[in-house]
């Protein structure tokens, strides 16, 4: 594993002062197979979602002995000691708790020691829950003044991971907003969406900045919709007649807005259907691109009484519109819009299936939708896939990669024949036999659905497939798989679905 200060790494990978877009730190796991969060995923998600766990005795004796350890200035000891919290805990989940210790007992842990510990942290730890900490402690202290080490917490922040804390630290300097303002603009994902939610439109080009760019992030545009509408008077723009460029950027924070899966959205606006009538208005005096249309639609299936899914339909339901539809299509995009508006799309899918497989088998998720459709699917996925090459030694790896296209396209189609009783013998018995463990749950999945909908054991409406998968069931290395392969081979006709897949 890297042993690298993640300082230095960061520093090494900088452009013209900024990340590329496409840095990441170094896994946490050498496993191919481990979950691989996005740098900061794991910190919001916790902060957005899931809360924190309480801190338990153990750990807190823990924490204690840590800073004790600062306080000795036996780094190390400190290092080790937060290196176990931050795999317990995680940094962020403790940060009000070890802030208020090192409050009650300042005068047993001088400021100056805990100043460096903060910093030796933040520049010489490749642990990256223990930089979180350095950061943390920096929070406490006066560092306004401290110009090279503010330029290297510059330089943190600009790593997703770590952009949360940066903000934390930021927080306390005199150009606070100036300097959040910055960073904000310099990151992407999870850092942006934890930038603009401290950021305050305290000038014009900020206010412009939530309204043309704030809710562009890669993670998703809903974390701060709500947020940049607010912040950037959006509502007062839309009202004035907006430019073309106000137009396109009210237009990507409404479709923030309507997404209200990961936090509140629409339902914070007191007057939401003024303003989408509002904006359908303005979108009704000018000459729409294929992602305005895509937004109305978004629009259209959020809003199902008033005057607002009349007045989307009258902009969706035009030539103009049907015309750049089916142009994406021909890309392999909005088939969703497509066939709301009726058009004539599966022929260009499949003829994207038959020129380019391996890019677009994943249309087969509609194809197969309609059964006159799902023959030549098949067909198509015979010509294509060699199945007897897919056939291998089952292992509990997930497939994932490139290397394993072949399986991942079989998944695509696997997961279809469920709702095709009997259909697609030799793609499931293919899928059963596959090396990774989510293929061959895939195909159970399959056979599941056909003996729940036949109401009849496995062993009777495919006495094959019974057969097979007592066989298979002795070289399971996967105990799940092996328990569902015992409940279909033992006459279930009914299954727990609470198995996991």
């Amino acid at each position: 594993m890297n042993s690298k200060p993640l300082f230095q790494i960061i520093s090494e990978a900088m452009e013209e002062d900024e990340l590329p877009k496409d840095f990441s730190l170094p896994p946490l796991s050498e496993d191919a197979n481990a979950l691989r969060w996005q740098d900061g995923a794991m910190d919001g998600v916790a902060l957005y979602h899931m809360g924190f766990p309480r801190l338990q005795e153990e750990n807190r004796e823990r924490m204690i002995q840590a800073v004790k350890a600062i306080a000795a200035q036996d780094f190390e000891k400190a290092d080790a000691l937060f290196e176990v919290l931050g795999k317990e805990m995680h940094a962020l989940s403790m940060i009000d708790e070890l802030q208020q210790y090192i409050i009650a007992h300042k005068e047993e842990v001088p400021a100056g020691r805990i100043f460096q510990y903060g910093v030796h942290a933040l520049l010489d730890s490749s642990d990256r829950e223990v930089v979180k900490f350095g950061l943390s402690f920096l929070e406490m202290l006066v560092t306004d003044d401290q110009e090279e080490l503010k330029r290297a917490i510059r330089i943190v922040g600009l790593c997703e991971e770590f952009t949360l804390f940066a903000l934390f630290v930021m927080a306390r300097w005199s150009e606070k907003n100036e300097e959040i303002f910055e960073l904000a603009k310099m990151v992407h994902g999870w850092g942006r969406i934890h930038a603009v939610d401290r950021l305050e439109p305290e000038t014009e080009e900020i206010r412009r900045w939530f309204l043309l760019d704030g809710v562009h992030n890669n993670v998703m545009p809903s974390y701060s919709a709500l947020v940049c509408w607010k912040k950037s008077d959006a509502e007062t723009v839309l009202k004035n007649g907006p430019t073309d460029e106000e137009f396109s950027g009210i237009r990507d924070i409404i479709e923030g807005l309507i997404d209200e899966g990961p936090v509140r959205g629409i339902s914070g606006i007191e007057n939401a259907e003024e303003m989408i009538l509002q904006f359908l208005e303005e979108a009704g005096k000018r000459t729409l691109a294929l992602r305005d249309y895509e937004v109305i639609y978004d629009i259209l299936g959020h809003f199902e009484e008033g005057p607002v899914p009349g007045a989307a339909k009258k902009l969706l339901e035009t030539d103009t519109c049907r015309n750049l539809v089916m142009d994406a299509v021909r890309q392999g995009r909005d088939i969703s819009l497509a066939s709301y508006l009726e058009l004539d799309y599966k022929p260009v899918l499949m003829e994207r299936m038959w020129d380019s497989f391996e890019e677009n088998y994943w249309h087969c998720k509609e194809l197969m939708k309609d059964n006159a459709c799902k023959d030549e699917v098949m067909d198509l996925f015979r010509s294509h896939l060699a199945l007897e090459t897919i056939k291998a030694e089952p292992t509990k790896t997930l497939g994932l990669g490139p290397s394993y296209q072949n399986e991942q396209a079989l998944e695509c189609l696997v997961q279809e024949l469920a709702g095709y009783p009997m259909e697609g013998l030799e793609f499931i018995e293919t899928a059963l036999q596959a090396e990774p463990v989510r293929t061959r749950n895939i195909a159970l999945n399959a056979l599941e659905s056909w003996v729940i909908s036949s109401e009849k054991p496995l062993s009777e409406i495919l006495p094959e497939f019974q057969d097979l998968l007592l066989r298979l069931r002795e070289i399971e290395p996967d105990e799940n798989v092996r328990n569902r392969m015992e409940q279909l081979t033992s006459g279930c006709v009914s299954f727990d679905r609470k198995i996991k897949r």
